[in-house]
């Protein structure tokens, strides 16, 4: 039986829907009236009413175009490719008398997930997806994973996913506009906007908490369904054993990544197999089953592990926290011989972007071994980071300018640092030639440098890859955290090979012999 806190009250279904209902109307009068004036405003002042109806018509085209981006992007996975995890699935919800799926999504987390896709500001029709994790399938037995599966099935048998759905989208529309950079900077944003940012601001807390609330409700019922359908102590299991594996990846950090990173110039293809085996075959011991215990803290969407096993009547030390051997898992279970086949399809680095980036940070490695432990090198170099975005932004634009308009310091790093970026860079294809320098910031901007990147691309390239230029720039961010950590702060100024020099830089580039690029 669900037990719920005083804490947990949020309020009624209806009041809920009303402060929802308010929230999004208010948003769409803080982005529609601006527009409506912008439109309006010249056919009253001069007179131009024959021009009504192309106005309206504007304006119902650019309203829909400025509503916030609500494409869940989701990977589904056809039925033919899996018909028996869709058959499982099926009969998980029609044991619970819950309405079947339309689509299963596979991701790389170690999560699972139930959405409705295309409700709201949608003419398609609504969408039920499950989203299951393929580290989640090889970590837990079937038992474990149906128990997760019902749970996450247990929100459209309850119909959770209608209201929660619209509230998420509300609260992550101010969300956006609380975060959105410059909103909140007089020197970036109008009046206008600073109000709506200073209205997301105070708004909020107090709905993240009444939301919050509702959320943990939900999520108590949930559980309660799923309890009904297979025994108490799988999903307890399955709580946490996911509790488990994710404080294994906490303490092995990237590690591991960096590891594979070394041996292959490929991504492996074993990737969903990290996991598990990273979990010992040992029970944990009493301080670790009490921090898994405290997992998601009360005050979020989901209650702690603590309060949810008591909920469903499990003690968690009488638990089996061993992972699945592969013959035991949901994975072998119920995807078989697919297995290594949906693992590549699914790979994190199954897209041209992303695999590029893996042979980056594989030729990075391979010239400087182990660059992550000697980061210190860089710090001299580096400000303690802005916490602002609009400030970040600022560096960034400022360090642009400034390897324009002033003399620049070369790059100031060690030289295995220069050969491990050198050899990541030529490793891309539509890299053809780079610059790196560091750019002194003044005191005003927080001191230290910014690791300033130029760099020229062959178009022809980018376009077999099938990329853009904003994809080499998240291939780059990607092996640059993988080589210094978070903490270094770059910006890249890309340009084509078919333009020449950027003028602006023809001088300073000319002179300069760049980065050693290997072809």
């Amino acid at each position: 039986m669900t037990v719920l806190n005083q804490s947990d009250r949020s309020l009624p279904v209806w009041g809920l829907a009303a402060v929802a209902l308010l929230a999004a109307g208010f948003l769409q009068f803080m982005l529609l009236v601006p527009l409506a004036l912008l439109l309006g405003l010249p056919l009253f002042l001069f007179g131009l009413g024959s021009l009504t109806g192309v106005a309206i018509l504007a304006f119902l085209i650019l309203a829909w175009i400025i509503q916030p981006d609500w494409r869940l992007r989701v990977r589904v996975v056809p039925r033919a490719t899996v018909p028996e995890l869709y058959a499982q699935v099926d009969a998980i919800a029609d044991a619970l008398h819950a309405p079947r799926v339309h689509v299963i999504a596979l991701d790389d987390s170690l999560n699972a997930g139930a959405l409705e896709r295309h409700r709201g500001l949608s003419f398609r029709r609504t969408q039920r997806v499950l989203i299951l994790g393929l580290p989640l399938l090889r970590l837990l037995d079937t038992e474990a994973a149906r128990a997760v599966i019902a749970h996450e099935l247990g929100h459209f048998s309850r119909e959770h996913g209608r209201l929660g759905h619209w509230l998420y989208r509300t609260r992550q529309a101010w969300t956006d506009w609380a975060q959105m950079e410059g909103y909140g900077d007089p020197a970036d944003s109008s009046p206008w906007e600073r109000a709506g940012h200073a209205f997301a601001r105070m708004f909020l807390p107090w709905f993240r908490d009444v939301t919050d609330a509702h959320a943990r409700r939900c999520e108590f019922e949930a559980d309660a369904t799923a309890a009904r359908l297979v025994a108490p102590q799988a999903l307890a299991r399955a709580l946490l054993l996911l509790a488990r594996a994710t404080s294994a990846r906490a303490v092995t950090g990237d590690s591991a990544l960096l590891e594979q990173l070394k041996r292959s110039a490929s991504a492996p293809e074993d990737w969903a197999e990290w996991t598990a085996l990273s979990i010992p075959h040992e029970p944990p011991s009493p301080e670790e089953l009490s921090d898994w215990l405290k997992a998601h803290q009360p005050r979020g969407t989901h209650p702690s592990h603590a309060s949810r096993l008591s909920a469903l009547g499990c003690a968690p030390g009488a638990l089996d926290l061993r992972a699945a051997s592969f013959e035991e898992s949901a994975a072998r279970a119920w995807l078989g011989g697919q297995w290594g086949t949906v693992c590549k399809a699914y790979s994190p680095w199954a897209d041209e972007g992303r695999s590029v980036a893996w042979a980056m940070g594989h030729a990075a490695l391979s010239v400087a071994g182990n660059v992550p432990q000697d980061v210190a090198s860089a710090a001299p170099l580096q400000p303690s980071r802005p916490t602002s975005a609009a400030a970040r932004r600022r560096r960034r634009q400022a360090a642009l300018e400034a390897l324009e308009q002033r003399p620049v310091w070369p790059t100031g790093r060690p030289e295995h640092e220069v050969a491990a970026l050198s050899a990541a860079l030529a490793a891309h294809p539509a890299v053809a030639q780079a610059w790196a320098f560091d750019v002194p910031m003044t005191d005003v901007l927080g001191g230290g440098a910014v690791l300033v990147l130029v760099i020229r691309l062959d178009p022809d390239q980018l376009q077999a890859m099938g990329i853009h230029e904003d994809h080499v720039g998240e291939a780059l961010d990607e092996v640059l955290g993988w080589l210094w950590g978070k903490h270094v702060e770059w910006v890249a100024r890309f340009s084509y090979m078919s333009e020449g020099f950027p003028p602006e830089l023809h001088a300073k580039l000319s002179a300069s012999n760049g980065l050693a690029l290997s072809r």
